[in-house]
């Protein structure tokens, strides 16, 4: 299992110059390609001076209302002014499926497909960016690490076959159902505008993932602090596995940004269970947080092996129908709020002292669904009124049940680790520049 657990906030202030840097900005009007792969718009309106016409709000102009779907959806952590990042899977009148890898430059706010990238897999389900720049070869290079997850047959997200028994309530061990011979999910990168790529099966020890419900808890270390010249980028993947169970795979890519070049991408099993969960994120204060839909209840748990609930509602929190829970696709964290969303309309959010997810009003976020980006405040989600537009809007406040406490360092951090420890940990923050104190 992987050790390195600090947050992306304090990793993100120890990087070198070289390191997670501003992408996206305006296109060049003398090229025919921007320098992220993603051609220079020629669909897009354009000035009389040939610059784009930026549009109101970010959409993708080719979509096709009943046949497309957004199934991701990221901004690339720590970038400044950088580019969305979307997933869209197409469905054909011929029921053939396709997928499109895209990004959507600020200046233009117009998603295009990344040119010169085919995503050959059936399925694919989410997507995780970070900023990467530098001269490579005497070539500048500003552009964007994407991974995603491509996989051969529809996963219970997609309608696929649920495996037998079906999975019940949370206290019954389970017997399930090895899947039939399917190969194993595949881990995708991409560096648009370069020729760099990689993939490697979701495999550990025999133990494979067959399909992808959603990839979180992106965290960057730099390797300069320690004499090297890559970022370890390290997040979680939740999926069907090869046995039947549903497991959580930890993923490990190393990135030389001196060569421009993946040097290595390992991925472990970090946990299993007999039932389907679905949105995978960190816990800033653990390892991980995962949802699950069982017995007609929408849970979020943090422990496999306890099923502890951290948040739990009564049916689905976005309708309020009582008879059915909520599949919950994409989690978020937005400063110390958490915040949810699923194929129904409607933005939720953790009220953590109260143990409950809470359905937030007062703003275009109600019309939220699918998929969330976020970058510090500022959060973009699916228009469930305008397919193919996002609504972008400021993280709203969550309300909590009661007042928590005031802790500069996590009291539930501190509880876990001796006086050095937390000394360590305020050491860190404070290198990062925030005034700390601990408790």
């Amino acid at each position: 299992m992987l050790t390195n657990k600090l947050s992306l906030a304090v990793l993100l202030a120890t990087l070198s110059s070289i390191a997670l840097t501003g992408c996206g900005g305006s296109s060049s009007s003398s090229s025919s390609d921007n320098a992220d792969g993603t051609g220079n718009g020629n669909d897009t309106p354009q000035n009389q001076d040939d610059t784009p016409v930026a549009l109101t709000t970010y959409t993708d102009l080719s979509w096709s209302v009943g046949s497309d779907e957004l199934v991701g959806l990221t901004y690339p952590q720590g970038a400044q002014n950088g580019p969305l990042v979307a997933l869209k899977r197409s469905t054909a009148s011929d029921s053939s499926v396709t997928h499109t890898l895209m990004l959507a430059q600020s200046a233009t706010k117009e998603f295009t497909a990344v040119d010169g990238l085919t995503l050959s897999s059936n399925y694919y389900r989410d997507v995780l960016a970070l900023p990467v720049s530098g001269t490579f070869e005497g070539t500048e290079v500003s552009t964007v690490l994407i991974a995603t997850c491509g996989y051969a047959e529809a996963s219970l997200l997609e309608g696929g076959t649920e495996p037998e028994p079906e999975s019940s309530a949370m206290a019954v061990a389970l017997e399930p159902t090895p899947a039939e011979t399917v190969d194993p999910a595949t881990l995708e990168i991409y560096l648009p505008g370069t020729d760099v790529s990689y993939s490697t099966d979701f495999e550990d020890n025999g133990e494979s993932l067959i399909d992808c419900h959603s990839m979180g808890g992106l965290s960057v270390f730099d390797t300069a602090s320690k004499g090297g010249s890559s970022y370890s980028v390290n997040f979680y993947v939740s999926g069907q596995k090869n046995d039947g169970k549903f497991g959580l795979f930890e993923v490990s890519v190393e990135y030389d940004y001196s060569q421009n070049e993946i040097t290595e991408a390992e991925v472990y099993e970090e946990d299993n269970m007999s039932f389907f969960f679905t949105a995978v994120e960190v816990d800033p204060e653990d390892d991980y947080f995962f949802t699950i839909n069982v017995e007609g209840n929408t849970y979020l748990l943090d422990d496999f092996e306890s099923k502890s609930t951290v948040l739990e509602f009564n049916g689905n929190p976005f309708t309020a129908d009582t008879s059915e829970g909520a599949d919950i696709l994409d989690l978020v964290y937005s400063g110390d709020d958490l915040f949810a969303v699923s194929a129904d309309a409607g933005l939720v959010g953790a009220d953590f002292t109260g143990k409950a997810y809470v359905l937030l009003s007062g703003g275009d976020f109600t019309h939220c669904a699918d998929q969330l980006a976020v970058n510090g405040t500022t959060l973009w989600c699916h228009d469930s009124t305008d397919e193919g537009k996002l609504i972008e809007f400021t993280a709203p406040d969550v309300p909590q049940s009661q007042a928590p406490e005031v802790v500069a360092v996590s009291q539930r951090s501190v509880n876990k680790v001796s006086k050095e420890e937390a000394e360590q940990i305020k050491a860190e923050l404070e290198g990062a520049g925030a005034e700390v104190e601990v408790k």
